[in-house]
């Protein structure tokens, strides 16, 4: 079947920062599915416009196992990445597929991107690769409107 491209172009992707650490777990014998499900995962992101050149400019940072009162075995991981986007025929499109390429489509890409990348980190390591689970990015997105409400 002949794929259809969407109007939201990915411009440029790049890896800003990126922390890596393995802890040795105590024991022999660790179930990997059980320990990976335990990481704690935060994400971080702005979303923000530069009107002039039509363009959209995305920051996510994703903490994987940095909870400080955890201290789980493994990976503890940060990666951060930016990425610029553009809406072709931005004009042409309804309004709420307009929102939904700039706040879901967008941030759903970017925490792609840092997923593919995290499993690139550890997949030389000793416990092999860890994948990020999927993530809710409508709540993603609802509890940073929340955060936001609650700053101003």
């Amino acid at each position: 079947m002949k794929a259809r491209f969407s109007p939201l172009q990915l411009l440029d992707f790049k890896l800003l920062q990126s922390h890596y650490e393995f802890i040795v777990p105590k024991e022999d014998e660790v179930d990997l599915q059980d320990l990976f499900q335990s990481y704690l995962v935060e994400i971080d992101f702005s979303i923000g416009r530069n009107e002039e050149q039509g363009e959209i400019q995305v920051f996510t940072k994703l903490e994987v196992n940095r909870d400080k009162d955890a201290n789980l075995p493994g990976y503890k991981m940060m990666v951060e990445g930016g990425g610029t986007f553009r809406i072709q025929n931005a004009d042409k499109l309804e309004e709420g597929l307009k929102v939904n390429l700039t706040q879901f489509s967008t941030l759903n890409m970017m925490i792609n991107n840092l997923r593919n990348i995290l499993y690139q980190l550890t997949n030389l390591g000793p416990m092999g690769g860890y994948l990020l689970p999927p993530i809710d990015i409508t709540k993603l997105l609802m509890d940073k409107a929340e955060e936001q409400k609650g700053s101003h």
